[in-house]
């Protein structure tokens, strides 16, 4: 099974939050751009994705939810442009005390849970949210590592591998987990890393 790669860019700040999902070129660069996320912080944690910048069509939407597990954490829905539900994701609140946790669940896949990597960034991340405003700005300085596994082997990861730069990558494992899916989740995750 191949594994493929794909790049997500914060293009802004303030209250509405912009971003470039893009293919990777084939030398782990960001390449040609195939998705375009906004995030209004006024309106809760909703998002939507759209195919490009002039929004002509609404990929997927996040909306945060508290049906069924994800009751019981910070959890949110994805729809796909046609209102279908795509999956599910949420923070696990218990297990995320030493480092964040996150469960992801796609529809005839099963649950995943990812977890960061690094102990210490986690601790160095949370110093950082004490912060307010100036953490946002302090929270580029350090990186990020999750790990995301399915019946113990590697399904994905999502990764911030340079400070002082809004890129996060994602490499995907296995080819049944749904692409949009986990750009919403990549997305959701950028905004909420503070946390």
């Amino acid at each position: 099974m191949a594994t493929s790669l794909y790049h997500v860019r914060k293009t802004s700040l303030g209250l509405r939050r912009k971003y470039r999902i893009s293919a990777d070129d084939g030398k782990g660069k960001p390449g040609e751009q195939i998705g375009y996320a906004e995030k209004q912080l006024k309106v809760s944690d909703a998002l939507d994705i759209y195919r490009d910048e002039q929004r002509t069509e609404k990929l997927v939407s996040v909306r945060e939810s508290s049906k069924g597990w994800l009751a019981a954490l910070t959890g949110y829905e994805a729809f796909d442009g046609d209102g279908r539900l795509l999956g599910a994701f949420g923070v696990l609140p218990k297990k995320s005390v030493q480092r964040t946790t996150w469960e992801f669940e796609q529809p005839g896949l099963g649950r995943l849970t990812g977890t960061e990597r690094s102990v210490s960034t986690a601790r160095a991340r949370r110093l950082l949210t004490l912060l307010d405003t100036a953490g946002e700005i302090a929270g580029a300085l350090v990186k990020y590592h999750f790990d995301f596994t399915l019946d113990g082997e590697p399904a994905f990861s999502i990764d911030k591998p340079k400070v002082l730069d809004d890129w996060y990558r994602l490499t995907v494992h296995d080819d049944a987990l749904d692409r949009q899916l986990l750009f919403a989740l990549t997305v959701t995750m950028e905004a909420r890393q503070r946390g």
